[in-house]
């Protein structure tokens, strides 16, 4: 039985994908199902009998989710990890990432602490990630898969790497539409990445574990609750001022601002956006909101040395106080 609860993350991008590196930060979390898989033995299906009678182990492969209240410093490791472009500007201290084509994305262990032990996972990709603003703390959701799993000695808490940054809140956000701030409209929003990445598909001969796990199709979304002030959203979705167009949805751009303070602070780019759904429903004499998805595409974009051009749907900035390549 445990004797306390201490329960963390830690992580730490590797050199070599799968070996497992000490973790570089922890971060506090909200729950977590990062886990051991299940069914992981063949079972024969034999001819003698109705039961089963020979087993073996099978494929092998670690997922799940971990959940926590973000800081301006580490969102940008998951960032990156989610994402793959990356350039770091050190005069300035600014971390760019964007949404590069490479299917190897980088690779990192997690190491969470269960009251017990340490379950460390190594081999571990990003295969979606969230990142909520409602009516609390910022939070990010990832979901991982990774290669193996063991078992390590937990940190006690003094040995843990905490960020010394609180973690943002929902009035530390704004969204601007093509420029202009709808932040008092928007009552919160989901931003979500998913890369497809399918364990399965890097399985081979020779090993129980996967040998790769290589990103597939990428997709930007975005939900929000906005207050129901006019029929401008249903507009943009319409394409038209009355009514549905021909040529379809209108296009528009997206900014999310986060203020970490002290001239810190992190902004999200989404070059080209349509609206994919607007549900306005009522019910009874409840508040009437409409709800709001969208889809980013890419656009073309420079980083900002202003030469460097990119082909993105997603781009994001970091200042933090951190020197050195993260």
């Amino acid at each position: 039985m445990a004797s306390k609860i201490l329960r963390y993350l830690g992580l730490a991008e590797e050199t070599t994908f799968a070996e497992p590196a000490e973790a570089e930060f922890h971060v506090d979390i909200a729950s977590a199902s990062l886990d051991s898989p299940s069914d992981t033995h063949l079972d024969f299906e034999s001819s003698m009998g109705r039961g089963a009678r020979m087993h073996r182990p099978g494929f092998y492969s670690p997922s799940g989710n971990i959940v926590y209240a973000f800081d301006i410093k580490t969102i940008r490791w998951l960032l990156k990890w989610t994402l793959g472009g990356y350039v770091f500007t050190d005069l300035d201290n600014l971390h760019e990432i964007y949404a590069s084509d490479n299917t190897d994305l980088p690779s990192f262990t997690a190491r969470l602490g269960k009251d017990l032990f340490e379950h460390v996972f190594a081999g571990c990709k990003i295969n979606s990630l969230e990142i909520s603003v409602e009516d609390s703390f910022c939070q990010a959701t990832a979901e991982l898969i990774a290669v193996k799993d063991s078992k390590a000695v937990l940190k006690e808490q003094h040995e843990l790497i905490l960020p010394a940054d609180y973690p943002l809140a929902f009035y530390d956000v704004t969204m601007n539409l093509d420029g202009s701030d709808i932040s008092s409209q928007v009552k919160n929003f989901t931003l979500s990445i998913s890369n497809g990445i399918d364990a399965a598909s890097g399985r081979s001969i020779g090993s129980r574990y996967p040998r790769k796990l290589l990103a597939a199709e990428r997709e930007v979304t975005l939900s929000s609750s906005m207050f129901f002030e006019d029929t401008s959203q249903l507009e943009r979705f319409w394409g038209g001022s009355l009514g549905p167009s021909e040529t379809g949805s209108q296009e528009y751009s997206l900014e999310f601002n986060f203020d970490a303070g002290e001239g810190k602070g992190m902004v999200i780019k989404l070059p080209r956006v349509i609206h994919t759904s607007v549900d306005i429903q009522p019910s009874g004499r409840d508040e009437l909101v409409q709800e709001i998805s969208a889809k980013a595409y890419v656009g073309n974009m420079f980083l900002n040395d202003g030469v460097t051009p990119i082909t993105t749907d997603m781009y994001v900035s970091i200042i933090d106080d951190v020197g050195g390549e993260g």
